[in-house]
């Protein structure tokens, strides 16, 4: 019994010390790779789709299209909350005008996520919606990188863009936390041991957890 109580242990302190260098690791990410990085596990999972939808899986592609819909809301919550803000505050026709565009993609993408969420995976529609949504956000992605990418960098400093990206990481987790219930906020509190937790409303849990995440 006690050794198992010390494999516990382990685990649990593994696990906080692979959050922790999780966490350093994204802090050391400028604002481009933060978001191209969301970009390569957006298409790993739209790969994962296509495999579950080929095999005729309704419940794989339901639960890859979760994954996909939990990705997609946040890398468009923190553009549209912190890096097109920034853009804008930059300054420049060229970066207004693809800033505008990319919303405007956004809220098409939000227009098919919201549909898809109101049919089955089991609908013989669901694979055809979900290859437009895929097909949108490669669009989008592609063209952030090709175009907009590039021009960020030639305005924005090295430090600028580091400091962004940490501005977004931070975004994560923030708008992570705000889809959470104070059931969830307390469970993940509890598991980052965080002290008092149980005396904390839910403005107190997400400060804890932002705390306990150094962001």
């Amino acid at each position: 019994m006690t050794i198992l109580m010390f494999e516990a242990t382990d685990a649990r302190v593994s696990s906080r010390d692979n959050t922790s260098q999780h966490v350093k690791g994204a802090r050391l990410m400028d604002a481009i790779s933060v978001l191209t990085d969301d970009h390569h596990k957006a298409r790993g999972l739209f790969t994962a789709f296509r495999a579950a939808s080929e095999a005729d899986d309704a419940e794989q592609m339901g639960s890859v299209a979760e994954k996909i819909f939990e990705e997609l809301d946040t890398h468009t919550a923190i553009e549209e909350r912190v890096f097109y803000p920034a853009l804008k505050e930059a300054g420049g026709s060229d970066l207004e005008e693809l800033t505008d565009e990319s919303n405007e993609e956004h809220h098409v993408v939000d227009v098919l996520m919201k549909e898809l969420k109101e049919i089955s995976p089991s609908d013989p529609a669901y694979p055809a919606k979900m290859t437009v949504l895929m097909e949108n956000v490669e669009h989008h992605a592609g063209e952030e990188e090709k175009e907009m990418f590039p021009k960020v960098r030639n305005i924005f400093s090295e430090t600028q863009l580091k400091e962004l990206g940490l501005a977004l990481h931070r975004e994560k987790h923030v708008y992570r936390l705000e889809n959470k219930n104070v059931d969830e906020l307390h469970k993940e509190a509890a598991e980052l041991e965080i002290a008092g937790r149980s005396e904390l409303d839910r403005e107190g849990l997400v400060s804890a957890i932002l705390s306990e995440y150094d962001v």
